[in-house]
This record gives C-alpha cells, structure tokens and sequence, in this order.
C-alpha cells in the first residue's frame, strides 16, 4: 500500500463515522410515528365506551388492543296485566350497567406510508367481555303477577359474558396533521353465558321463574334488549374510529 492511500484512510474514518447519523437521521424521517391512540365512535349507542391503541410492527401488520369500560342507567316504567284474574299494576324498573370489554386484534394493511397503516386492512379480532345489570324493580301491587311468573320483585344482579372473534375488513385515512378516520366491518362469532344471582335467597324453583321473567319484565323496557337476549352463534360488525398519531 502506496504512502497516497494510508492519507485516505483518516478522511474514509470521517466520512463514515459523519454518514451514520445522517442515515439514521434519514431513516427517522421516513418513520414519522408507529403508534395510534384511537376512539371508537359506533359503540356509544351500546354504552360502551372504547380506546384503542394500534401499534406498526413492519411495512404491513400492526397490532392493536381495545380496551372498553361499560356504563349507562335507565330508568323505566312498564304495565302489568293478569289476563286470569284481572289485576293491572304499574312497574318501575331501574337499570344500573357496568362493565368491560377487551379486544386483541391483528392487522394486515396493502401499505404503510410514512411510517402510518393506511388504506385497505384485513384483520382477525378476538373479544371477551363482561357486562353487569343491577336490576332494582318497583311493582306496585305483586296481585296483578301472574300464576308463571315470578311473585316478587326482580331485585339483583344480571351477569351476561361473551367470547367470540372474528374477520374485519376496513379502510384507514392518515392525514398529514396526526388524525386517522376508519371503518371497518366483518362477520364474528359469539358464545354467551348469563347468571341471575338474586338479592334475596331463592329456591330452585324461585330461581327459574325469576330467570323467566327477567326478559318480559326488565329487558323488554331496555333499549338493549336484543343483545340482552342474542343467541350464541354468528353476528356481523362495524365500526368508525377516530384517532391520533403519537
């Protein structure tokens, strides 16, 4: 090696060790932000209440965590008729709900600009959640219950828990300034599983009748009445978010 090249060697150090920054500065610049926090805005009719936090793993997938508080209160008034022995009463029924729900879910997007999931989005959705109803049930004259029925108040705690998932399909706008609209929908699956645990103690055959009656009596004044009674088995979702870029 001539004497020339060993000069070269001090200013190859320099040059690399400036180029290393600078690139990883550049690499920076392209990756804007990974992270999205993000409000659902469809689930508030249902009392459920949804931040979301998304994450970018690579050019494609990102990862994302729903967390749901649950939380309403109704106040409702029915009418009791007994056909056999003509007896009318009016009944008023107060609905305290609370609650969660978690929702993992794993995405796979058609591109990812600057760093943001953006576009067309296939995503498996996974859910648990627990939902409670402290029932407090007013009935004015127990005669007019009739024979089937439960022969008091419905006084207590119903307990409704689903698991299910399923298969969402959706689009996200990322605009310039940090704020994501999305929308998305798909098919899933859900298995409930409900309780009824009585204030007072009950017999057997108390217990059924009350289960029996919760759903003329107290689901039926509730604007959640059909997803107080769904069944197990296949559903269809949607949704619209709003978020912002961390």
């Amino acid at each position: 090696m001539s004497l020339t090249s060993f000069r070269f060697i001090p200013l190859l150090v320099l040059a690399v060790a400036f180029s290393g920054p600078v690139l990883a500065q550049e690499g920076k610049d392209n990756i804007e932000t990974r992270d999205l926090l993000k409000l659902n805005l469809s689930d508030w009719f249902w009392a459920r209440y949804e931040l979301g936090y998304e994450h970018v793993i690579d050019e494609s997938t990102s990862f994302q965590i729903a967390v749901a508080g649950i939380g309403a209160s109704e106040n409702n008034r029915n009418s009791i008729y007994d056909n056999i022995f003509g007896n009318f009463s009016d009944v008023d029924v107060e609905i305290e709900h609370s609650g969660w729900r978690l929702s993992p879910e794993i995405r796979r997007y058609a591109w990812v600009y600057g760093g943001m999931p953006e576009g067309v989005f296939v995503s498996l959705l996974g859910r648990v959640e627990n939902w409670s109803l402290s029932v407090d049930e007013d009935i004015d004259d127990l005669s007019s219950l009739g024979p089937n029925e439960y022969q008091g108040e419905l006084d207590g705690v119903f307990t409704q828990f689903h698991w299910g998932g399923g298969v969402m399909v959706g689009y996200q706008w990322y605009s310039d300034n940090g704020i994501s609209i999305e929308m998305y929908t798909g098919p899933m699956f859900r298995s409930f599983s409900r309780s009824w645990s009585a204030d007072a103690v009950l017999t057997d055959g108390e217990q059924e009748l009350a289960e029996d009656s919760l759903e003329p009596r107290v689901f039926q004044t509730s604007q959640w009445d059909p997803y107080l009674i769904a069944n197990s088995g296949p559903s269809w979702r949607f949704g619209l978010t709003v978020g912002l870029g961390l």
